[in-house]
């Protein structure tokens, strides 16, 4: 009895142990401002790739680690509109292009191949304008 208990002890340690989570967030604040367009600097397009491959239907690569990206609006709900994998690739477009104070209109491409529930290959692609505040 007592060496099961320590197995159980000892795999509960492990998987406690080996997680981290890594995250990046764009908020818009709940402040109203009247903004023309000499106020602000808009980049040319940007994207951000991922790659999710999932075996069994699980994303073994990321299972204990995960990068994720998010922005927030108050003017629609992109949590609902974009899916999980989307994520990780407003992570890449965020990390690639530091420095940015808004996300305008992100667009979505997916691309998933293979046979679902046991081996898939999804693709993401996020395409939208960075903004900045000119000083």
């Amino acid at each position: 009895m007592k060496k099961i208990f320590f197995a159980l002890l000892a795999v509960l340690a492990f998987v406690a142990t080996s997680c981290s989570s890594t995250n990046h967030t764009m908020k818009e604040p709940l402040a109203r401002f009247e903004f023309t367009a000499n106020d602000i600097v808009l980049s040319a397009p940007v994207t951000g790739e991922a790659t999710i491959t999932r075996i069994l239907n699980v994303d073994w690569s990321r299972l204990f680690t995960s990068t994720t990206g998010f922005f927030e609006s108050n003017i629609s709900v992109i949590g609902v509109i974009l899916n999980a994998d989307a994520y990780y690739a407003i992570y890449d477009l965020l990390e690639k292009n530091p420095g940015y104070d808004f996300v305008l209109y992100p667009q979505t491409v997916t691309k998933t191949t293979g046979v679902q529930g046991i081996f898939t290959n999804t693709e993401v692609k996020v395409t939208a304008r960075l903004g900045k505040l000119k000083k």
